[in-house]
C-alpha cells in the first residue's frame, strides 16, 4: 500500500469514520509492514568446486537471484533477478553478504569484494553509485568464506540495488559464490519513508504516549500528540552518517585509537542532536557522534584497512573494529568485529550492524586496533570521486525509537 498523507487534527473538527481511518488506522496498517525484500541463496550455474555462480578471476560477477529464493513486499525484481527496485522514497538498511569458495589459493590469500550498488537513472538525491565495499582474504583452499558488508541510506523511488563480487586477478584455480540459503544472500527494508531528501529535518523522538482516561477533554493538541505526531516522527527517523577515514598507526595502539570521520551528514537541524564529539579528551573533534536520547538505534559500520609489514606463509596480521560508547583507552567495546589480513598494502575490511540500546550524551565512536607494534596500519584507499563519499568506511546511525531491552521499556 502507498505511503498515507499524514494531516492533522483540526480545532472543534467533526470526528468522522473517515478521519479516523485516514489518521489513525491506515497509518498503523502502512508503518506495521513497511517494504523489505530477502533473497536467500543466489543462482547457479556451475557445480565446480562446488554448486553456485562461478567466479572469474579479474572480473566483478552480479549476483543473481532466482525467484523462488526471494520474498519481498513491496520491491520489485528486475527480469534478469539481478536488481531489487526501491518502491518508494525513504532511509534503507541495505545488507549483502557473499560465501565464496576456490580449490586453490595463493599462500597469502586471494581478495575477495564484495558490493553493494544502486542505480537511478531518474533526477533525485538519493544514494547512487558502488553504496560500500568490503574485502575479505581468502586464506584456505576448499573452504567457505564469508564477505558481508551494510549500509543505511536514503533512494528514491526506481533506484536499483544489485549486489556483486569480484575476484582478485591474480587468483587460480574455480571459484564460485556459494548458492546456499544461509551462505549468501541479499536483504534490504524499509527504515523510514521520508520523502522529502535525507538532509529534511527530522521531528526528533515522537511525544511520550499516554493513557486514554474515562471523562477526559480531548483537544485537537491531545489528538496530534497521539497519533499523527506520532507518524511523523516514524516517517522521518533522526539519522546521521558518517564517512572518509584517513589513519596511518603503528599496530596495537590503544592510544587514542578511535577514527576521525571527515564528513558527518545528518537530517537534524537542532543542536546536540546527532552532533560531532570526541570519544574522549584529547582524541579529536569528529571521533565520535553525540547520541541526543535515550532508546534503540540501528547503528552499521564497515571499515578496510592494510597493513605494511611482509606477508609471512599462511598467517594473517589480525586486527578489530570495535563499537565503542563513551571513554577513553579503558573503555571497554559494546561491538566488535575481528579479522585478518594477510597480504602487505591490501585492504581487508571488516562489518558491525546490529540494533543496540544508547543513553543519551553517549560519545559513540569507531576503534580500530591492529596487531603488532612492528607493523603501520593504514586506512586504505579513500575512496576519491565516489558518489555520496567514500565507499571503504562508513558509519550510519538511525534511531528507532524509545525502549530497552528489559521488560517496561
Amino acid at each position: 500500500m502507498p505511503k498515507p498523507a499524514l494531516t492533522t487534527w483540526g480545532k472543534r473538527e467533526v470526528v468522522t469514520p473517515k478521519a479516523m481511518t485516514d489518521r489513525i488506522t491506515a497509518p498503523q496498517k502502512y508503518y506495521g509492514k513497511m517494504p523489505y525484500f530477502a533473497a536467500q541463496g543466489c543462482a547457479s550455474n556451475t557445480s565446480t568446486p562446488r554448486t553456485g555462480m562461478a567466479l572469474y578471476k579479474g572480473k566483478h560477477v552480479e549476483v543473481l537471484w532466482p525467484a523462488a529464493k526471494v520474498k519481498k513486499f513491496g520491491f520489485t525484481t528486475s527480469s534478469d533477478g539481478k536488481y531489487f527496485i526501491i518502491p518508494e522514497d525513504g532511509v534503507y538498511h541495505v545488507h549483502f553478504q557473499a560465501s565464496t569458495y576456490g580449490n586453490k589459493n595463493r599462500i597469502t590469500g586471494n581478495n575477495i569484494n564484495v558490493y553493494i550498488e544502486a542505480e537511478n537513472n531518474a533526477p533525485g538525491n538519493g544514494a547512487v553509485g558502488e553504496l560500500g565495499v568490503v574485502i575479505n582474504q581468502h586464506l584456505t583452499t576448499n573452504f567457505y568464506h564469508t564477505t558481508p558488508v551494510a549500509v543505511t541510506e536514503f533512494f528514491t523511488k526506481g533506484t536499483k540495488l544489485k549486489a556483486k563480487v569480484y575476484l582478485d586477478g591474480g587468483a587460480e584455480g574455480n571459484w564460485v559464490i556459494a548458492d546456499g540459503a544461509v551462505d549468501t544472500a541479499f536483504y534490504a527494508f524499509m527504515v523510514s519513508p521520508s520523502s522529502e531528501g535525507w538532509h529534511y529535518a527530522t521531528p526528533g523522538p515522537a511525544p511520550a504516549m499516554k493513557r486514554w482516561t474515562d471523562n477526559e477533554f480531548i483537544d485537537e493538541k491531545r489528538m496530534n500528540e497521539q497519533t499523527t505526531d506520532q507518524f511523523n516522527a516514524l516517517e522521518n527517523r533522526a539519522r546521521v552518517t558518517g564517512r572518509g577515514v584517513t589513519f596511518n598507526w603503528k599496530g596495537q595502539r590503544e592510544d587514542k585509537n578511535a577514527v576521525t570521520w571527515a564528513g558527518m551528514y545528518r537530517n537534524s537541524v537542532v543542536s546536540g542532536w546527532f552532533q560531532e564529539a570526541e570519544a574522549a579528551p584529547g582524541w579529536g573533534a569528529k571521533t565520535a557522534v553525540n547520541i541526543p536520547w535515550d532508546g534503540l538505534y540501528l547503528v552499521s559500520a564497515f571499515g578496510n584497512a592494510r597493513h605494511s609489514a611482509q606477508p609471512i606463509a599462511n598467517v594473517q596480521y589480525i586486527y578489530q573494529l570495535g563499537l565503542y560508547g563513551s571513554g577513553g583507552a579503558t573503555a571497554k567495546p559494546m561491538l566488535l568485529t575481528q579479522g585478518g589480513n594477510a597480504r602487505t598494502n591490501h585492504e581487508s575490511g571488516q562489518v558491525i550492524s546490529d540494533v543496540v540500546f544508547l543513553q543519551a550524551g553517549t560519545k559513540l565512536n569507531i576503534r580500530f586496533w591492529g596487531v603488532n607494534t612492528a607493523t603501520n596500519w593504514d586506512s586504505g584507499r579513500d575512496g576519491s570521486g565516489t558518489v555520496n563519499g567514500t565507499r571503504w568506511w562508513n558509519f550510519a546511525i538511525t534511531y528507532l525509537g524509545r525502549g530497552t531491552y528489559g521488560s517496561g521499556g
